[in-house]
This record gives C-alpha cells, structure tokens and sequence, in this order.
C-alpha cells in the first residue's frame, strides 16, 4: 500500500485527475446498475401499494412493463452520471448525451407497449382497468395500430434527439399516407364497416337477417365481407361497407312474435252473432299458453264492401319460427271452428255489377236460374233495368 501511495504521488496531477474521474464515473456506474434491482422491487411496492393492476398479478405487471424500461432506464442513468464525472471533450460528451436521450426514449416506449399488451389481452381486462369497452375481435386490430403508432412516434423522437429534421419525414409520411388511402379506399371502407358491425353486434354469426340485398342465416363475418346463406340455400357474399349502411332485420333476436289478420264474415251475421263471435275467439286466445293475454285485440272495426271485417292482434310468446307457425295453425283452425258452430261463414272476395239498360234481346235473370242467350252472367250477378 505505500508503494502503491508514493507510486501515485509520483504521476502528474493531471493525470491523478483523470484517474479518480474513472474511477468515481466506474463506481457510480456500478452503483447505479446495481441498483436497478433496488428499484425494480420498489416498483413492486408501490404497485401492491396502489393496486393499480386491478386483477392482474404484480409479478405479471413487473416482467411484462416494468422490468425491461427500469432497466434501460438504470443504463442511462449511470451513463449520464458516468460521463459528467469524465467531462470529455464536446463531442464525445454529446454523442453520450444523445444515446441516453434515446435510451430514455425507448424506455418509455418500451414501458407503454408494455402497457397496450397488458391492457389488450382481453376486453374485460380492458374494461376493468380502463373503463372501454371493445369488442374481442377488435382487440387485435386495436393493439396492432396502438403498437404501430407507438413505434413511429417512438423513432420520430430518437431521430430528433439524434439532430435529424424530422419534419419533412412526417411530411412524407402524411403524402404516403393519404396516397395509400386513396388508392385502398374500398378496403378501408370495408374496414371500418366491420368493425361497426363487431362494435354495434346487430347480428353475429348464425342468425337469420334481412336486409334490402339479402335474407339468410350468417355464416361468415371477416374483415372484408359478410357470408349469408339465403333460403334457396345459396351463399351471398356482401362487402362490409354497404352491409354496415344498410338497415338490417334480424328475426333470430325476436322476444315474441305477433298474430295480426282480419276476418271478413258475410253480412248476413246478426249483432247478436257477431258479438258471440268475439267472445269466443277472445276467450280461445285468452286460454292458450303461449299467447301474451294482456295483447289480446279481438274488434268489429269496420263496414267492408262486401264483408263484415273483425281484427284479431295477439303476441305469441314463441320466438322460434316453426313453433309460432305451427301455434298459429292451431289459433286458425280453432277460429275457423268457433265461426263454424255459430254458423257463421267467411266472406268470399266478390263484386257486384249492376246494369242500367240491357242489350235488345237479352232478358233479365229469372229466379229459376239464366235465361237462354242470358250468356257472360256469372253466379251473384245482379242485373237491373
């Protein structure tokens, strides 16, 4: 040790300078890397503390965010300190300054990348944690384009802390964007069209739509177009775009469905009939199961031409189509009964012609039936002179 002191007062101050300079710039360098750990469980700490991960493991939080950004953050740290203990000449001194800015950069961007992966892993982590909700075949498109935006503005501010003008770059890339726009501006249409149809959901994969170009079950949904098998059993392939504009019925998301008709019954029903009429198909519909009792309309609600019309409106609890069509047979043919045992009859559609003046030698209808050359009268005719 006293050689080694004596053989150190013998070296020029300048260089005994430098020397501890080194020295300290090594060992706060040292200190600071070995800290890193230090700071990492403190992020632990305070992330049990704040239970800001709501469901997420702290364990998770630290690998997947945390430990990679503190790290790199810990570098640039000891190199800043290290480098303001050495004071170098200018250019090394901003050639280290410039390399911590980006190191300080992409630790940042490395920590919010970290986040968008933590965060959009699934839609009820998204929501638990952030409040948004998206759908969960959106979640991969969100995260691709928060990933991609990350990464350009990540390397537009390293090219600057660089001395870059990175104006013309953002520039360009707005031309090249709005050109590559233009010319996939169907595809972007398309696009954005499903993801209306995934965000709004009015209809999901098996249930049967109508829309004005088509009527069937979905079959597909991808990012370009929807795949509808129609009745006819062929597949119709319509664009993302116009499907999304376009009103769509879906009867797969019916609660109920309704029994609406009007009976004619001929005019020869007295008041008397027509009132029994209508407390037996009231009551007929009031006693099944599967009618909405509290939807019954059952009126006389007009003076038809030729008939006597009576409304009868019900909801029928019974969203499947085959078992409302076959629950409305029944309704019908029970209603056909109940007119039948009143005696009663069903208006059949006619007309009425009535002449003026007869042709010469054409003789009126007699009541034992047509005359001869009484030609071109059907049955129910009436003739007058």
């Amino acid at each position: 040790m006293p050689a080694l002191s004596s053989l150190i007062d013998q070296l020029p101050i300048v260089l005994r300078n430098d020397l501890v300079r080194v020295a300290l710039a090594i060992g706060a360098f040292a200190l600071i890397w070995l800290l890193r750990n230090l700071i990492i469980r403190i992020s632990r700490k305070l992330l049990q503390r704040l239970r800001v991960m709501n469901r997420l493991p702290v364990e998770v939080a630290v690998r997947d965010i945390l430990a990679r950004p503190v790290r790199i953050l810990t570098l640039a740290l000891a190199l800043d300190i290290s480098i303001r203990i050495l004071n170098p000449e200018s250019l090394v001194l901003q050639f280290v300054f410039r390399f911590t800015r980006s190191l300080v950069i992409i630790a940042l961007a490395l920590l919010i990348y970290g986040l968008i992966s933590v965060l959009t892993q699934s839609r009820a982590r998204l929501y638990s944690l952030t409040g948004v909700r998206v759908e969960d075949a959106l979640l991969p498109f969100v995260r691709t384009g928060l990933r991609l935006i990350l990464i350009s503005i990540g390397l537009i501010f390293v090219l600057h802390a660089w001395g870059y003008e990175v104006t013309g770059l953002i520039a360009g890339l707005g031309l090249g964007g709005l050109a590559v726009s233009l010319a996939a501006q169907e595809t972007i249409s398309n696009l954005f069209g499903f993801s209306m149809i995934v965000t709004d959901r009015p209809f999901v994969v098996g249930e049967f739509i109508k829309t004005p170009d088509v009527e069937g079950v979905v079959e597909r949904v991808g990012l370009r177009s929807t795949s509808v098998r129609q009745l006819d059993q062929a597949v119709v392939t319509i664009p993302n775009a116009r499907l999304a504009a376009a009103p769509i019925l879906n009867w797969s998301r019916l609660s109920k469905r309704w029994i609406n008709f009007t009976l004619r019954i001929n005019y020869g029903a007295t008041p008397d009939q027509i009132e029994l009429l209508l407390e037996r198909i009231r009551a007929m519909l009031y006693d099944r199961d599967a009618v909405d009792t509290s939807s019954v309309v059952v009126q006389f609600i007009d003076f038809g031409e030729n008939s006597l019309h009576i409304l009868v409106r019900a909801y029928v609890n019974l969203p499947n189509w085959l078992e409302f069509t076959q629950e409305r047979e029944r309704i019908n043919l029970a209603v056909m009964r109940i007119i039948d045992e009143i005696g009663l009859s069903i208006a059949y559609p006619s007309r009425s012609v009535y002449i003026e003046k007869l042709p010469a030698g054409i003789q009126p209808l007699s009541s034992g039936g047509p005359v001869a050359g009484a030609s071109g009268f059907g049955p129910g005719d009436h003739d007058q002179e």
